[in-house]
């Protein structure tokens, strides 16, 4: 009968970076419960197993290998649903990246569960234990003790850090064998509850039970604490936490347990959520200008031809209140909103806002939450029936959630190079993936912000995507009086002030305001300088100079996080004249009360926001007001919204302009605008110093004047002659290689090979970096450029078939190849 039975096969996605699916054999006991989404266990390897994701079910058997045997189901319905499958699809095929490298930018690790291999003593073991080692022998009877147990467990039991030796010596005579298992991936939190016991539950049995602790005060008291917390009425009564009740009545655990041992109460177990929503919503009213009304009737109008649109307002215009009502709106509708912010810090202030209006239906979601946190919100947000998350605040990883009917994507501060993903792959862009995701679920998609991104703009004024803008503050509020001075004549025991910049924070202090300084680069000083020769200590793995952190007291890299001690003299003459030049936050930090003694002076860089809640801790105690001046790199110019801050300081322009790279205009003239916007809130003008060593400067002659469009024109002009994006798509290509002799011949012979597909002019490179050696490994960059009339998928299927055959040969093997589609 068996052979009659129709055998069937799924593609299994594998949270690995191969180039394509493997196909497994579904055993017929599994048949009715595999379906396309679903994650399954399955062997791969010699003897590991993966959780993956079925793509697809067939009944093809695979050529060129027997299929496996699927080896377990994990859940009842796919995790992955077809719409999240068709994201995964596009990001894979246009980043030129694998299903598995997408698989495990998309799922909560948790959720990917691995193989770990485990030790067992072999019981058909029959050989003479007297010719093993000690260690052997001690290995072997703990093993015998425990019946199972990995390698890190064995190394911490026998206090030895390296097992794998006699571990191998022990497989090789058979005293012990290899058994694979899944690691536990996702725990439910759990907590401990308690109830009154069926005896007590009654009026009666309650009354006996307050009898029964009337000579013991404190019982009483924990008794009678837990009556008002369960806030019973008859026989009904609420659940209350162990650690709630012992804090209210200032109880111990042994105290709340003789209560459990006279049968009063009962303790149990109950899983709680980690996650915390918002109560409440919906009693703060949306209260829209007449400008702001006009905005959105033009966005409403905008969707009814575009599926894209970009809202263009300055500064303080008030857009977070349009999309509360385009928010407002999705949710009347039942559908789901994911809002999208290119940093952690900016969700701190936007979630309370959000939350004001639609309480427990917000969720936030970023890296900074645990797996476990992020598996919690993943069911909750894939439960078709739950009532809660049904706004999404997150960063670019909020994409990947479960989704099952978005009706609107708002990608805010759309400009923002934070949106685009580094390493490791898929070096995917947010805003361009949510404008596709929202494309899958044919919903709406805005992308917002006071200096769009010229390529966004661009495709507005096309007609690609719809365009709104807002040209005033919201109430009328004046934009920031910006006044670049010069660097080159202050006084030099001012530190890195001018005159300016002082006397206008003594007078912002003295009005009781606040003020925030933009330095883009942490740490205290970027530099340590031989006043003899000029020598400079860089990092032995990277080719560039360590940043010294007061903090740390220590010298670090930024490219790989070594950290070095203060060298003694100079490495090349021999020196002790050594000075640390250049400053960074930590160096204004440190500086700022020289001047200020009175004032409270904090930083928020990267630095001072290692931990989860740091970002909101600092903000917070910046929003009332325990902070007096704020001293921050990039995270400070974007989108935070301050009452009190009447003077905004950038403290060195100049290292904006600085920058080998097509965009650097565009970014420095997005970088002051936007932390210039910080300032001036309500019935006051707010001021803005931009220190500069030329501040007759042309771009930041334009930021003077907020003439985003004289900026866009001239970038425009010189990307159009010299062939760069909007008019054109890149792909760069590095290649790493621990000798560079092997980067130079590579890449000379993968351009050749490039030259096939390509035009010369096509094609920039190979040239090595501004920093060349990064952890060891030389980096060489290739420049592709693809005109907008060519087909960029039919490129990128060519450029597959070259590359592949290119890096398997035995020369190149070693070489390691990164493509970065659209870089930034």
């Amino acid at each position: 009968m068996d052979l009659l039975l129709k055998v069937y096969f799924a593609d299994v996605v594998l949270p690995l970076a191969l180039p394509k699916t493997f196909t497994y054999r579904i055993p017929q006991n599994m048949v009715d419960y595999v379906e396309e989404g679903i994650r399954v266990v399955v062997p791969f390897g010699k003897n590991k197993l993966y959780t993956g994701i079925v793509e697809r079910i067939h009944d093809r058997a695979p050529a060129g290998y027997t299929a496996k045997y699927l080896d377990d189901v994990l859940e009842e319905s796919a995790l992955i649903n077809a719409k999240q499958m068709k994201l995964w699809d596009w990001i894979a095929s246009y980043y030129l990246s694998t299903k598995g490298e997408v698989m495990l930018a998309a799922m909560p690790s948790s959720m990917r569960l691995g193989s770990e291999t485990k030790y067992i003593p072999n019981p058909a073991f029959e050989g003479d234990i007297t010719g093993l080692s000690d260690k052997e022998q001690m290995l072997l009877q703990v093993l015998h003790d425990r019946e199972v147990m990995t390698a890190p467990e064995v190394s911490e039991i026998l206090d030895i850090k390296n097992i794998q030796r006699t571990m191998k010596r022990l497989l090789e005579v058979s005293a012990i064998l290899i058994m694979e298992d899944l690691k536990e991936g996702f725990k439910p939190k759990v907590e401990k509850f308690i109830r009154l016991t069926e005896a007590c539950a009654d009026e009666e049995g309650l009354e006996a039970a307050f009898r029964s602790v009337q000579r013991a005060p404190k019982q009483e008291e924990l008794l009678m604490a837990f009556v008002q917390l369960s806030e019973r009425y008859g026989t009904e009564a609420k659940d209350v936490q162990k650690t709630v009740l012992q804090k209210r009545a200032e109880a111990s655990s042994a105290q709340v347990n003789t209560l459990q041992k006279k049968g009063i109460f009962e303790i149990y177990e109950k899983e709680v959520g980690r996650l915390v929503y918002g109560e409440g919503g919906g009693a703060c009213p949306i209260e829209l200008s007449p400008i702001q009304e006009t905005a959105l009737a033009d966005l409403k109008k905008s969707f009814e031809e575009k599926s894209v649109t970009l809202l263009h307002g300055v500064t303080s215009s008030g857009k977070t209140e349009i999309y509360i009502s385009l928010i407002k709106e999705q949710l009347e509708k039942g559908k789901q909103v994911l809002y999208m912010l290119p940093e952690i810090a900016l969700t701190t202030q936007m979630i309370n806002r959000l939350k004001a209006h639609f309480g427990d239906l917000v969720a936030v979601y970023h890296s900074r939450f645990s797996q476990n946190e992020r598996v919690e919100l993943w069911n909750t947000i894939g439960d078709k029936n739950s009532t809660k998350a049904k706004v999404v605040l997150g960063a670019r990883s909020a994409l990947f959630l479960p989704f099952s009917d978005l009706g609107l994507v708002i990608v805010d501060e759309e400009h923002e190079t934070s949106f685009k993903q580094f390493d490791p792959a898929p070096r995917y862009n947010g805003r361009d993936a949510a404008i596709v995701l929202a494309s899958i679920h044919g919903a709406k998609t805005l992308l917002g912000s006071a200096t769009p991104s010229f390529e966004s703009y661009y495709n507005a004024k096309s007609g690609k995507y719809g365009y709104v803008q807002v040209t005033e503050r919201f109430g009328g509020v004046e934009l920031p009086k910006i006044e670049p001075v010069s660097l080159s004549g202050k006084d030099s025991k001012a530190g890195y002030f001018t005159k300016e910049l002082l006397d206008a924070i003594r007078e912002t202090l003295e009005n009781n305001e606040q003020v925030i300084l933009f330095q883009n680069r942490r740490g205290y000083a970027p530099i340590l300088l031989c006043n003899t020769c000029g020598w400079s200590p860089e990092c032995t793995r990277c080719d560039v100079t360590l940043t010294y952190h007061k903090a740390q007291d220590r010298f670090v890299c930024h490219y790989c996080g070594n950290r070095y001690t203060a060298p003694p003299s100079c490495a090349a003459c021999g020196s002790h004249g050594l000075r640390l030049a250049g400053f960074g936050t930590e160096r204004i930090e440190e500086e700022l009360p020289i001047y200020f003694p009175e004032a409270t002076v904090a930083r928020l860089d990267l630095d001072s926001t290692r931990s989860k809640n740091a970002y909101s801790r600092i903000l917070t105690d910046f929003q009332n007001g325990s902070i007096d001046i704020l001293i921050g790199t990039q995270m400070i110019t974007k989108g935070l919204d301050f009452d009190r801050v009447n003077l905004v300081g950038i403290l060195n322009a100049d290292l904006l302009l600085r920058f080998p790279d097509f965009r650097a205009g565009e970014r420095a003239y997005q970088l002051m605008t936007q932390v210039a916007g910080r300032a001036g809130r309500k019935e006051k003008q707010g001021r803005v110093i931009i220190q500069s060593q030329d501040p007759n400067q042309w771009l930041i002659q334009q930021v003077k004047h907020g003439n985003y469009e004289g900026v866009l024109n001239q970038e425009i002009k010189e990307r159009r002659e010299f062939a760069y994006p909007p008019f054109t798509r890149l792909i760069k290509l590095t290649l790493q290689h621990r000798e560079a002799e092997m980067v130079d011949y590579c890449s000379a012979e993968l351009k050749n090979e490039l030259l096939t597909i390509l035009p010369e002019q096509s094609i920039l490179g190979p040239e090595y970096p501004i920093v060349a050696r990064v952890k060891n490994r030389y980096n060489k960059n290739l420049l592709l450029k693809l005109h907008r009339n060519q087909n960029p998928a039919d490129f990128k299927e060519k450029m597959k078939s070259l590359t592949g055959p290119f890096f398997a040969k035995k020369e190149f093997k070693s070489v390691r190849l990164i493509i970065n589609v659209d870089p930034y």
